[in-house]
């Protein structure tokens, strides 16, 4: 019998694995194949192959659309971690004033997960032209990031979405995960959690079986504790699917960080949305709410992801037109500017008007109105007007801003196109931490509300899904946090049953 089965391998579930394995028998199951360096996708065609289905269950992203926003996600061993830019940023104090445990409670595990993550600022940020363009436009606002990369190892290749195939990033792997495999931790990847049975004596059975269902037959096991960790959407398809009662705010309040994207094309400014290096620099924006709070609005320096590098300049430079903000400043030409995008439909390089445009990349403290509707491929997200969030018009009038004072043309979202939608790759909530089942599907260490009363005896949910509402920053090391104060709970817990 195990002590502890974990469901997903991302921050939340490698952080609790790596914590619970010293103390009794961890399995860790994930649906994802795991990806090694060299095996991730190259360019676009790649890309394509690598798209998750129903015909190829072990690809390793997948987009969900739903009313007004689509959200992507990845599935693999390690989560996020093999294809995210490894950026690590805590929030801002006031993020936590509504949730039912405090910033003070969680610095110490903050710090924990700092531990283990390792992140480490760009050593050659300096010589990018970003931060000296974003104290430019935001002077004394720049808050430089720090990412889990091997900075000795990275060639600034533009690789890191959808994956480093040089090893130079540091994925879960090569942190929570190894300390969980190096404690005794097993893990099964290629493996999915599709049913489950409550016994009477608070011990759990959950059926197991490869991705897919092929290869395979189910197996049942048994497990004390259960710990789901399967990402947001992940998570709240298995509490659909297993049917578990759960209080009245399941699937509510989703937060989709208030990502966002756009451009400030071809200004006078040498810039780097073209360059390979990771994202290293942002600035984050004090944004008053309508009931006078205080929110976050972070803007990131982005790159453009290798594979997608040709595509986007060449679209840019021939759709500008139609994509540009009628609201904004045209951008007064500059020398050259012609001839800069018409070498963009050529070749991208230092020469190219993206070469001189800001990758305008939003993680915001939306007003996370997102709710979760159950569809035959999982759980969609609906949020028909969430581009018209107050934050995100904040953040478009910024842009327009630096455009009137810098030059250069804003190129609007996609999401204000006719038919358009928010992209997300950071939903948050839908299982929110609350002080009761009245304002939340989980307690403050990730107990699940019993709607007959208390809590389910043995599970919890420690994910992206218990946060309780966007919080601006990318949130990886925000889950990996909470997750900590999880897993040292659970660990009392399972002392006390002991003794």
């Amino acid at each position: 019998m195990l002590d502890t089965l974990v469901i997903g391998s991302g921050y939340a579930g490698s952080a609790i694995a790596a914590r619970l394995a010293p103390h009794g028998r961890v399995l860790v199951v994930e649906r994802g194949r795991r990806w090694r360096p060299g095996d991730f996708p190259r360019g676009v065609v790649g890309l394509g192959r690598a798209y998750l289905t129903a015909r190829h269950p072990d690809g390793l992203w997948a987009m969900r659309l739903g009313a007004g926003t689509g959200v992507a996600f990845a599935s693999a061993v390690g989560g996020s971690s093999a294809v995210n830019y490894g950026i690590t940023a805590r929030p801002d104090d006031h993020v936590f004033d509504a949730w039912p445990v405090t910033a003070a409670q969680l610095d110490p595990y903050f710090a924990r997960a700092r531990d283990v993550l390792r992140p480490s600022a760009s050593p050659r940020a300096d010589r990018l032209g970003d931060k000296a363009f974003l104290d430019l436009v935001e002077p004394g606002r720049r808050v430089d990031l720090e990412n889990t990369i091997d900075w000795e190892r990275c060639d600034d290749c533009g690789r890191c979405v959808p994956g480093c195939n040089r090893g130079a990033k540091r994925t879960l792997e090569d942190s929570y995960l190894a300390l969980a495999l190096a404690a005794g931790a097993e893990l099964r990847p290629g493996t999915e959690a599709i049913d489950h049975v409550a016994l009477p004596d608070g011990r759990h059975l959950v059926a197991l079986r490869p991705t897919g269902g092929g290869g395979g037959g189910c197996e049942w096991v048994t497990a004390r504790h259960v710990v789901i960790a399967a990402g947001t959407l992940g998570t709240l398809d298995l509490l659909h699917r297993w049917r578990l009662p759960v209080g009245p705010r399941f699937g509510e309040r989703i937060g989709l960080n208030g990502d966002g994207l756009a451009f400030l094309h071809d200004t006078p400014h040498a810039l780097t949305s073209h360059s390979g290096a990771p994202i290293s620099t942002s600035v984050r924006l004090p944004f008053v709410d309508a009931d006078g709070r205080t929110r976050t609005l972070t803007v990131m320096s982005g790159r453009v992801p290798a594979a997608a590098l040709r595509f986007t300049a060449a679209a840019l430079a021939l759709a500008a037109g139609r994509l540009a903000d009628g609201d904004a400043p045209g951008g007064a030409s500059t020398p050259g500017s012609a001839l800069r995008r018409l070498r963009d439909l050529v070749v991208v390089d230092g020469g190219g008007a993206l070469s001189r445009s800001f990758m305008f990349k939003l993680d915001a403290e939306d007003s996370s109105a997102g709710r979760a509707r159950f569809t035959r491929a999982g759980a969609v997200i609906d949020w028909p007007d969430y581009a018209d969030d107050p934050i995100l018009r904040f953040a478009e009038a910024r842009l327009r801003d630096w455009a009137a004072r810098t030059g250069g043309r804003v190129i609007k979202s996609v999401a204000r196109l006719t038919g358009g939608r928010g992209f997300s790759v950071h939903p948050l909530g839908g299982c929110r931490m609350g002080r009761s089942i009245d304002d939340g599907v989980v307690d403050d260490v990730g107990r699940v509300f019993d709607p007959r009363g208390g809590v389910h005896p043995g599970l919890r949910i420690a994910d992206g899904s218990v946060v309780p509402g966007s919080i601006g920053v990318p949130p990886s090391w925000t889950i990996a946090a909470v997750a900590e104060r999880i897993a040292d709970d659970l660990i009392a817990e399972q002392r006390r049953a002991r003794t």
